[in-house]
Order: C-alpha cells, then sequence, then structure tokens
C-alpha cells in the first residue's frame, strides 16, 4: 500500500497531480496519445471554440461573465448588444476564443513538466474569486464543470469521427483525453471545494507561489502574442515586397 501525505495534496502541485494521474492511471503513455492527436486536433480547433461559444450563448447566466472586463481587455460600453450582452462578434469574445484556441494547442504540443501542470491549474484559478488572484472573473464552479464536460463531449466526439488511425489507437486517444479532462476538472475543483482548511504558513506559501505562477502564465502569454505579431508583420513586409517586385516588372 502506497502512503499518500495528506497535506502535500494541498500545498504541493506536482505532488497532487501525481496522485490523481496515479488514481486515473493517466501514464506517459497517454501524455504521447494526446500529442500524437496534434495534426487532427489543430483541424478540429476553430469548430471546437466555435462550438463551446455557441453553447456558452445560449445561457444567459453564463455569458454573463463576459459583460465584465477581462485580464489584459475591458469590455467597451458599445460592445453589447440590445439584451445588455457583449454580442458574439465582440472584441472580448474574440480573446476569449483566442484564449481557448491556444489552450487546445498547447494540449497538445506541450512537454508535461511542471510549467505545464501550473498552466493548467491557472486556467482553473483564473475563473475563480479567490483572493490569489488578480482579476475580477469570478465563474461559480458549477458552470465550470458542465462547460468542460461540453468541451470533453465535443472533442473527444470529433475524435471518434476521425479516420486518421485504427480503431485500436482511436480508443487508446480518446480514452487519455476522457482521462485529462478529469484531470484539468481538479485543477479547477481545487480552488472552489475547501477540503482542507491552509495554516497561515502555508497560505503565504501557496500565495507566493500563485504569484510566481501567474506572473509566469502572463509572460508566456504575452511572448505569444508578440511572435505573432512579428510574424504578422514579417509576412505582410515579404508580401508587400513580392507585390512591389511584380508590379515594377510589369
Amino acid at each position: 500500500m502506497k502512503h499518500i501525505e495528506h497535506d502535500r495534496l494541498y500545498t504541493d502541485l506536482q505532488y497532487r497531480y501525481d496522485y490523481v494521474a496515479s488514481v486515473i492511471g493517466f501514464t506517459k503513455e497517454d501524455q504521447e496519445l494526446i500529442k500524437k492527436s496534434a495534426s487532427v486536433v489543430a483541424g478540429l480547433v476553430p469548430t471546437i471554440v466555435d462550438a463551446v461559444y455557441d453553447k456558452l450563448h445560449n445561457y444567459d447566466i453564463t455569458w454573463k461573465h463576459f459583460d465584465q472586463d477581462q485580464e489584459g481587455l475591458k469590455v467597451q460600453a458599445n460592445a453589447k448588444s440590445d439584451e445588455d450582452h457583449v454580442s458574439m462578434g465582440s472584441e472580448v469574445i474574440k480573446f476569449r476564443k483566442t484564449m481557448l484556441t491556444k489552450y487546445l494547442k498547447k494540449l497538445v504540443t506541450a512537454e508535461w513538466n511542471l510549467s505545464f501542470l501550473k498552466y493548467l491549474d491557472w486556467v482553473g484559478h483564473i475563473h475563480t474569486t479567490t483572493p490569489l488572484k488578480k482579476s475580477s472573473i469570478n465563474v461559480e464552479y458549477i458552470h465550470c464543470n458542465a462547460l468542460l464536460g461540453y468541451v470533453a463531449a465535443v472533442v473527444v466526439g470529433a475524435l471518434q469521427k476521425s479516420t486518421e488511425w485504427n480503431d485500436d489507437t482511436r480508443d487508446q486517444i480518446v480514452n487519455a483525453y476522457n482521462k485529462f479532462f478529469w484531470l484539468q476538472n481538479d485543477f479547477f475543483s481545487r480552488y472552489y471545494v475547501k477540503d482542507r482548511v491552509l495554516t497561515d504558513g502555508e497560505k503565504k506559501a501557496v500565495a507566493i507561489e500563485e504569484e510566481i505562477k501567474e506572473n509566469a502564465v502572463r509572460r508566456e502569454l504575452r511572448s505569444e502574442s508578440m511572435l505573432n505579431a512579428v510574424v504578422g508583420i514579417v509576412a505582410g513586409l515579404i508580401i508587400g515586397s513580392v507585390g512591389y517586385k511584380h508590379f515594377g516588372s510589369s
């Protein structure tokens, strides 16, 4: 019988992940299977993202959260529709769709190390009203749980229709994703379900770790945005140069 240190489950992210992954049976082989699906999932990302936001738009109780200022983006007054909610084509929804796109792409490309675990943990953390968080978003767990279940169903449903692999490989990939989404759900629930009250010393240690984690994720997201902007500028210059040369030679 393996001994599990109770307190470390609430203070040590890697230790918590290792325990939950062990119980679920999520292994390195599952990690590799998820990476193996990258070529298929990449093509499905736009469809998945649109389906998720169509689902959120079906309910006022979920859509209302986009009426608030987001992390790094303020909601403009003219972005709201006649029902006093932001429209599907607003900048805030485009921003949120971009974030979900990055999440799905990172899932199939990232190395499964502590840095990635902190990112998955951050995804859960930013939706809560915990005092450790700097943004104002506060989404109740019932909505996070329901949406994560829907995301899992959309992703798994799309994978099951793929003809990229034989039946056995496809079943293994689907199973790996099912396990993953339960792991992601734990990274949400740890900020909502209070199984244990931390001591003052543990709260301080966790607060420091949370600040380090959030700053690291923000830097990474800013770097990705800057890289995309640079790529866009360079591509524009190349296209413009080619067009100029073609025009000049005609």
